[in-house]
């Protein structure tokens, strides 16, 4: 495809099957109590529907064009593991653009990744894994963590061009005039991956007078499958809303906490959803406004104004320029 070099993500596309692939998911779980086979299944799906097809990979690359002086740089990544290849983008971004990658994969997600980098050095690709990344050794870095390991990065790294991301989190406005269809994709916006990843939705925005209990009545039936670690965190948030001042409400097997309006993002318990009611349109679009910083996506009903809009339902399924944090990475790239 041009000066992109797609083939070796075009055949990774089929490799997700197989012994060794069922043994790499096996040893997955062993490694992440949170990755059961059917949150990898998912997570593998999504890749090959929304990345890895040729149509999407034109569509993506079709509005860069590599400088006339690029060179091949050593760049490093540091993976997240909160999510089964959360950091897979950036790999490919790297491979795709021409680059040698230096990968530290996070030890929540190593089979995973060292799978993915076994089968792209058999396409040809030029990569590395590391248990820690040398400075000296990279022309730049793009490093994921939270706040205080993006602080970490920043000095570590401070002498090469760096992409760095800490935490952000996702959210959703509703009119009250959703259909069940848009309610039930919903469910996947705010559980999907037990709700663990910065584009899971962890706060709802509501007209003033929403019925919450009848809300989560309906969400009830779209439960995630069994985990007992999930379990034990619902019953966690349960009982610490039962004991708060706040409103709530039960879905059987997640919680509903209200904050108020005004209130900043703040960070729920896992099987906990915020919600904050709202008196105008104008209210929300304010309240995104303020707080676009440390918000990877909004669904629903957002005003075009917002940069990371999403419809109901596609949080959790970004595409290629679905760039976390909204930085360019290919850009990024391009430029070293």
């Amino acid at each position: 495809m041009g000066d992109w070099y797609t083939e070796p993500l075009e055949e990774l596309a089929q490799e997700f099957t197989g012994p060794e692939w069922e043994q790499t998911v096996k040893i997955a779980r062993q490694e992440n109590e949170w990755f059961t086979p059917i949150q990898i299944g998912q997570a593998i799906s999504a890749l090959r529907r929304e990345m890895l097809t040729p149509a999407r990979l034109r569509e993506w690359l079709s509005g860069y064009r590599k400088p006339a002086d690029f060179e091949t740089r050593q760049v490093g990544i540091v993976m997240a593991g909160n999510l089964p290849l959360v950091g897979f983008a950036d790999l490919a971004a790297v491979v795709v653009a021409g680059h040698r990658a230096v990968v530290k994969p996070s030890s929540k997600d190593r089979a995973l990744t060292r799978f993915v980098i076994k089968k792209l050095r058999e396409s040809g690709c030029e990569i590395e894994s590391a248990e820690e990344l040398q400075p000296e050794e990279l022309d730049g870095v793009i490093a994921t963590g939270g706040d205080a390991a993006r602080a970490h990065f920043a000095r570590r790294f401070s002498g090469i061009p760096a992409l760095l991301r800490g935490n952000r989190q996702s959210v959703a406005v509703l009119t009250g005039r959703e259909t069940d269809g848009e309610i039930k994709s919903l469910a996947d916006d705010m559980f999907l991956y037990w709700g663990l990843g910065c584009r899971s939705v962890t706060r709802l925005f509501v007209p003033r007078g929403w019925d919450m209990e009848a809300f989560a009545e309906k969400m009830s039936r779209q439960a995630p499958e069994s985990h007992p670690k999930y379990a034990e965190c619902y019953r966690y948030a349960r009982a610490m809303a039962a004991m708060g001042a706040d409103r709530w409400a039960d879905g059987g097997f997640f919680v509903l906490r209200q904050v108020d309006m005004h209130t900043g993002p703040v960070a729920p318990r896992v099987a906990e959803v915020l919600w904050s009611e709202y008196g105008s349109a104008d209210e929300t679009a304010g309240w995104l406004a303020r707080h676009e910083g440390v918000l990877q996506c909004a669904a629903g009903a957002v005003p075009e104004s917002f940069p990371r809009r999403a419809a109901l339902g596609r949080t959790q399924f970004p595409g290629w320029r679905d760039y976390a944090d909204g930085v360019d990475t290919m850009e990024f790239l391009l430029g070293l």
